[in-house]
């Protein structure tokens, strides 16, 4: 049996803005008010009233009035439905102003239903955004109810349609405007005040009073169940932005800031099973340009606690400019989650990994200031390596190579070739071999036959023979 939460945003025109606190703010449309604040609402501003009225009501000169932005409506959705994808894969949008998030199969993970609604309303709280719910077997009827009295979610008991008996027809009338707004009007004015009169009505009598779509809409309202539609599919991007609605004064009334955006990049990254090794921050300004910092892993991770130490370092080393009011995390690009194997009787889990205090190192020191060895595709080991500021995996033509020296001389060492022995460091003895490796034959060939050596003292060296020469070298020693 499907469970549907519907989660619906009334202020979502006013709260996808930046706008500053404590002061009256009104969004319009059509020089109609859509949208108010609390100190707007305070002063006697409500939706529906015209700009004149809401400039003769308020006249201090901080008021707030602002056009309706619908790509910045649908920006936030996007990012409501990135955050909600950690709660359930089955959500879609309803009417352009909410969620509907199929539940009913992921109560046991989130701890119960007012478990569930209490940590959703406490996520949207701290993300700025007023929310009212409604929970029902099917889409229409919790979309229906959210508009209703709220204590329903945890009154289990109560059925769908003694809940849907006491809602008023105004309410309705007011749900329904633009769709059904004659056929509603028509029954208020027969004395009919409550849904529950309506559905108590004769379908026949009711078709022909209000028309079959009406009929048909309350039948999808009433429905015991819904059909559950295809999966939510996560964008393979990550953005989340907050704002403060104040000047940030200095670097550190950032730090809870960027906590909480991490924390919601790991739960992303968890439900989607992804990680990153590059995130972007931006602070942001109501006006004017954002300003921009990378901060960058050697190892792919959803680690928030990593992410923000290293997001701390290379934020000291940035002057905070004026006028940012919020800020935004920008993941370009998420990498599929690789499997990390671990010793299990081993200590590797009581020591930093190698890879943490180089990150620390560049985010404090620079970029630039930490190279590593890299390898490059070349057959010729002494072109096979240089110094990057990159991490690269191992080339697929090195893969499985076990006679390769973990460490290469900058040339090669001639050994001395005396009656068939082989000289270096004393008398050299042959384990392994020959590994024949060709280049550059469009310029200058190269042919080498390399071996695995062992000298008097027991190391092992890697040495080859320069076929064109008849030479030996030594390359490198093995660990």
């Amino acid at each position: 049996m499907s469970l549907w939460l519907y989660l619906r945003f009334p202020r979502l025109p006013l709260e996808c803005q930046p706008l500053q606190q404590d002061h009256p703010a009104v969004v319009i449309e059509r020089q109609r008010v859509i949208a108010v604040n609390d100190e707007a609402q305070s002063a006697g501003l409500k939706p529906g009233q015209s700009t004149a009225t809401v400039r003769a009501l308020v006249e201090t000169p901080h008021l707030q009035l602002i056009e309706r932005d619908l790509s910045q409506e649908a920006r936030a959705l996007e990012r409501l439905e990135c955050w909600a994808y950690s709660i359930t894969p089955t959500l879609e949008r309803w009417q352009n102003e909410g969620l509907q998030l199929e539940v009913g199969r992921c109560l046991k993970l989130h701890g119960g239903l007012k478990e569930l609604v209490n940590n959703i309303q406490s996520d949207l709280e701290q993300r700025g955004f007023t929310v009212r719910s409604g929970l029902a077997p099917n889409r229409c009827a919790a979309w229906l109810l959210s508009h209703w009295d709220q204590n329903f979610l945890y009154a289990s008991e109560q059925s769908l349609r003694q809940r849907l008996d006491e809602i008023p027809l105004h309410l309705l009338r007011n749900a329904q405007a633009d769709q059904f707004f004659s056929a509603i009007t028509r029954l208020e004015k027969a004395g009919i005040q409550t849904l529950g009169e309506i559905l108590n009505m004769p379908a026949s009598a009711l078709g022909r009073r209000c028309g079959q779509g009406f009929q048909k809409w309350l039948s999808d309202v009433t429905a015991t169940s819904d059909t559950v539609t295809q999966d939510f599919h996560p964008p393979p991007r990550f953005y989340d932005c907050l704002w403060f609605g104040f000047e940030i004064r200095n670097q550190i009334e950032l730090h809870p800031a960027m906590q909480q955006l991490l924390q919601a990049l790991t739960r992303f990254c968890r439900a989607t099973q992804h990680q990153a090794t590059h995130i972007e921050w931006q602070m942001l300004r109501m006006r004017g340009n954002n300003d921009l910092f990378d901060v960058r892993s050697s190892e792919a991770h959803s680690n928030s606690e990593v992410w923000f130490e290293l997001s701390r370092l290379s934020l000291e080393q940035h002057a905070l400019g004026t006028d940012i009011e919020g800020l935004a995390l920008h993941v370009h690009q998420l990498q599929a989650q690789h499997d990390v194997v671990a010793d299990l009787f081993g200590e590797a889990h009581n020591r930093e990994p190698l890879h943490n205090l180089v990150d620390r190192l560049r985010s404090r020191l620079g970029l630039q200031a930490i190279n590593q060895i890299a390898l490059r595709e070349a057959h010729l080991p002494e072109h096979s390596q240089h110094l990057s500021q990159d991490v690269a995996s191992l080339p697929p033509f090195l893969t499985g190579l076990a006679q390769r020296p973990f460490w290469l001389f900058d040339e090669p060492h001639p050994i001395r070739l005396k009656d068939d022995v082989l000289h270096w460091n004393g008398v050299l003895t042959l384990l392994l071999g020959p590994e024949r490796l060709e280049d550059n034959w469009w310029q200058k060939p190269a042919s080498r036959d390399y071996y695995i050596a062992q000298t008097q003292a027991g190391q092992p060296i890697w040495i080859f023979e320069d076929r064109y020469s008849k030479q030996w070298y030594v390359q490198g020693i093995l660990p």
